[in-house]
């Protein structure tokens, strides 16, 4: 299973709605700026090049916006285009950008050895992810099997209301938060919405009952994962962690009676780490 395939279903629109919102009525944002982020989160872990017809149709913005903006990504060398296609793709002066977030970032910096150690106790995936718009993002990745089946990456989102790792972080903020996310859930689920709720519901009564939730083979079918929140004592910073794996290779109850009460130890003792 290829984790690109299920990053790839996430796109730019997706984020629109709230990215509209970031803007709002402030007279001192400046819109071509937010416009150009819009274009680089565009990309996408194992998607490849994009032209700018397909930066139109995945951030929603004019053709004639999208040409001056990847114009100037290019000339800021932050694009490249390719002679070949016409098409772009990131440099890699923008990780530049990222890894002084995450080398700054001290729950990954602590939480690193313990994580491996879970997901090498485990033989699963173990990741630590911060939400990210309407997606959580992963910030950190430990492998603990030599099958490789789950392709893990540090930049990789997915989605909160469908992943264990997301409901986790619904888990952790406050129900005034958690309802701002639900509107927009309720919006681009229609009917589907209130069965959905009710499994996030019942994942948060999970977290608050055992310190952990579990989801099985909702997120991505035939895949199974343990997650709990990570909360700051001010409750200004939230991020989750999650270990997960194959059906076929770890069963629930491995997960809900050994797996899930270590991660949710190893996420409370990191609650006090938590910070910039």
């Amino acid at each position: 299973m290829n984790i690109a395939t299920v990053d790839s279903e996430i796109r730019a629109s997706d984020l629109d709605p709230e990215a509209k919102e970031i803007g709002g009525q402030d007279r001192k944002f400046v819109g071509a700026i937010s416009r150009a982020f819009e274009i680089l989160r565009a990309f996408r872990p194992g998607e490849g090049p994009l032209g700018n017809n397909a930066l139109a149709a995945a951030t929603g913005l004019p053709k004639a916006t999208v040409s001056r903006l990847t114009h100037t990504l290019t000339r800021l060398g932050y694009l490249t285009r390719l002679e070949t296609t016409g098409e772009y793709e990131p440099t890699p002066s923008i990780l530049a950008l990222g890894f002084c977030v995450l080398s700054n970032l001290r729950v990954r910096q602590f939480s690193r050895d313990y994580m491996q150690q879970l997901a090498e106790h485990a033989k699963a995936t173990v990741g630590l992810a911060s939400r990210d718009r309407l997606s959580m993002i992963y910030v950190a990745m430990c492998n603990g099997s030599s099958l490789r089946t789950m392709r893990h990456d540090v930049g990789t989102r997915v989605a909160i209301e469908t992943s264990a790792i997301g409901r986790a972080f619904l888990a952790g903020i406050t129900e005034k938060e958690r309802l701002y996310f639900y509107e927009h859930f309720a919006r681009a689920h229609g009917p589907k919405w209130p069965e959905l709720r009710d499994r996030i519901e019942d994942c948060i009564q999970q977290v608050s009952d055992r310190g952990f939730c579990l989801v099985d083979g909702e997120w991505q079918r035939d895949t199974r994962a343990v997650a709990a929140p990570i909360v700051s004592s001010d409750r200004n910073a939230v991020f989750a962690m999650n270990c997960v794996a194959p059906s076929f290779q770890i069963s629930i109850e491995t997960l809900e009676n050994d797996v899930g009460p270590r991660l949710a130890h190893l996420c409370a003792g990191l609650a006090p780490m938590m910070g910039s």
